[in-house]
């Protein structure tokens, strides 16, 4: 597996809190072989441990933001000051190559413009936070849509990600990004029959007029 999913998870290991690889990477992960270029490093995380997780990157050396729509993030110097307006951070070092910052008029808000040419280097991770409810992951958009932490939380060795059926229907809103259909077509032909059943509910539960990834 690629260096910087292994060093991401060395950092993040036994931390306090508990996460697992997202995105694109989690794909890869589950299938066993890296697919394709991904932009960036996503981790799942939990909202009762947010205020643990900025901490600890911040006592790494990185800057976080969070995610504030409209093109702006907001810089968080102090945990008791946040907006918490959208469910992503981002941690980056000041080195970090792959986005650009300008001042806005308020407070720690930046406009933020980020560069998708792939990542090299340790130098920048997003964090998406989840709700847990006894033991569902619930769904973020949708909480009546949930998977069994069991099935929802996977491994390859001892890199934890999220399954291909709940990637799969984050990335159910913009199947017209990048990668995002090469990572539907390669984990359905993975994945078992119960994660194909689970997909093809909770598509059928979000877009009841039809999406070209139900079955």
């Amino acid at each position: 597996m690629n260096n910087l999913i292994i060093q991401a998870n060395e950092i993040l290991q036994n931390q306090g809190f508990e996460y697992a690889f997202c995105g694109g990477w989690a794909i890869d992960l589950f299938i066993g072989a890296e697919t394709r270029k991904h932009s960036d490093i996503d981790i799942l995380a939990y909202w009762l441990e947010r205020d643990i997780v900025i901490r600890y990157m911040q006592s790494l050396g990185f800057q976080v933001y969070e995610m504030l729509g409209d093109g702006k993030a907001h810089y968080i110097t102090d945990v008791r000051n946040q907006i918490k307006i959208k469910r992503n951070i981002f941690c980056c070092t000041q080195d970090c190559e792959m986005l650009c910052l300008w001042e806005t008029n308020e407070t720690d808000v930046y406009f933020i413009d980020f560069k998708h040419t792939g990542q090299t280097k340790l130098n920048f991770i997003e964090f998406l936070f989840n709700d847990k409810e006894k033991n569902d992951l619930l769904y973020a958009r949708n909480h009546a849509v949930k998977l069994a932490l069991s099935d929802a939380i996977l491994y390859s060795g001892n890199l934890p990600y999220l399954s291909p059926e709940m990637c799969l229907l984050y990335k159910s809103t913009q199947i017209e990004r990048e990668g995002y259909q090469s990572d539907y077509d390669n984990a359905m032909a993975n994945m078992n029959q119960q994660q194909k059943h689970w997909l093809d509910n909770a598509l059928t539960t979000l877009y009841p007029e039809g999406h070209k990834w139900r079955l």
